[in-house]
């Protein structure tokens, strides 16, 4: 029989994961393997989608909500979507898609399932909530991992702590992939001047420390907008550059007025090519509370371009440890930057090819 995968993600927004799911169906897709994908809300991942003429289908009833309801009406209608297209793998990308384990087995194709834990959200160590909550997600991921073929971690640091949890069914490695030129960039001179436009003043013979991802208190932005002050005693010229958007907007607004930072600190919003602008920083700061392997991590290594981030997730495995800082530590955070950087490792490619290759195995296992 035919190979049918259906990749399954919770939104279609703009994010690492949607990224992410992008890159794997346009490999799948070049190799002539027969790939669509699903999700709930959002509008970018569909037009992506369309532009490169992958099959892909709304799932009215996937959304980020644990009401066993709601859970229950996406089992059901994704069942329907597998009976009447015939799927063969399931792929899910999202702690919210996860249920969906179970269409697989109540349909009639009884495809096999593969579930990519694209961090470990509330079952992260640094994620702030109670043990209660942290609990109740631990059975959630054990209740449905009983009826998952293959769980497959995104960095060695997220699938040695899945272990500790108990976690432990036939777990694999892959990293995520990314195929990006150095034709993909600007250069920094044109990034330079994008960078102007989206900050409103001319800030091109400025020390630009830039950040890239949405405005939410996973990555921390708090952090960096807190301590500008002290990065200035050390780089008297630096300027902070977050491109994205996301519901921590008025939050961050708010401190950089309360820190007298607004000609300092620019939140131009969101940027669906941000990653092109890469060679206009002088430094790429992530300073997340918990990732699993950052996508604009990954990026910045295709842009060779300097980098700091906290020591969470997978960062020191795209980075090196030297590179990382220990979360919220503002006293290692400013002696790292201190000391300056040094260019990353040009070994570490991060291959779509092999992570799709790797994927391609699972699927045919």
């Amino acid at each position: 029989m035919k190979k049918k995968i259906l990749i399954v993600i919770t939104k279609a927004e703009v994010g690492g994961a949607q990224m992410s799911v992008l890159n794997l169906a346009r490999e799948l897709k070049k190799r002539n393997i027969d790939v669509s994908v699903a999700f709930g809300e959002g509008e970018f991942l569909k037009k992506q989608l369309e532009k490169h003429n992958i099959t892909f289908f709304r799932l009215k009833t996937l959304k980020r909500d644990y009401n066993p309801i709601s859970i229950f009406k996406y089992i059901n209608e994704l069942k329907k979507l597998v009976d009447k297209h015939q799927f063969t793998t399931l792929h899910f990308n999202s702690s919210n898609t996860l249920p969906g384990v179970l269409s697989a087995k109540f349909s009639k194709q009884k495809p096999k399932t593969v579930f990519t834990v694209r961090g470990l959200s509330i079952l992260d160590k640094y994620y702030p909530s109670s043990k209660i909550k942290k609990y109740l997600f631990l059975l959630y991921f054990k209740f449905f991992f009983l009826f998952l073929d293959h769980p497959v971690y995104i960095s060695q640091d997220n699938l040695s702590y899945a272990k500790k949890l108990g976690l432990n069914k036939n777990n694999h490695l892959i990293y995520n992939g990314l195929s990006l030129s150095q034709e993909h960039f600007f250069s920094s001179v044109e990034a330079r001047e994008e960078l102007n436009r989206l900050s409103g003043t001319n800030i091109s013979d400025k020390y630009i420390i830039g950040s890239v991802g949405r405005l939410v208190k996973a990555k921390n932005y708090q952090f960096l907008i807190n301590n500008f002050e002290s990065i200035q005693k050390i780089i008297p010229n630096a300027k902070l550059i977050i491109i994205g958007e996301g519901p921590e907007r008025e939050n961050y607004e708010k401190l950089i007025n309360d820190n007298n930072l607004e000609v300092d600190v620019f939140l131009p919003g969101e940027r669906k090519d941000a990653s092109r602008l890469l060679k206009g920083f002088d430094l790429f700061l992530l300073a997340s509370l918990y990732e699993g392997l950052s996508i604009s991590l990954i990026e910045t290594v295709k842009a060779e371009i300097a980098v700091l981030a906290s020591d969470v997730g997978g960062n020191r495995e795209v980075i090196g440890k030297d590179k990382c800082f220990r979360l919220n530590d503002k006293e290692d955070f400013l002696n790292k930057l201190k000391r300056g950087y040094i260019k990353l490792d040009k070994q570490k490619k991060f291959p779509i090819e092999k992570t799709v290759d790797e994927y391609i195995r699972l699927y045919e296992a």
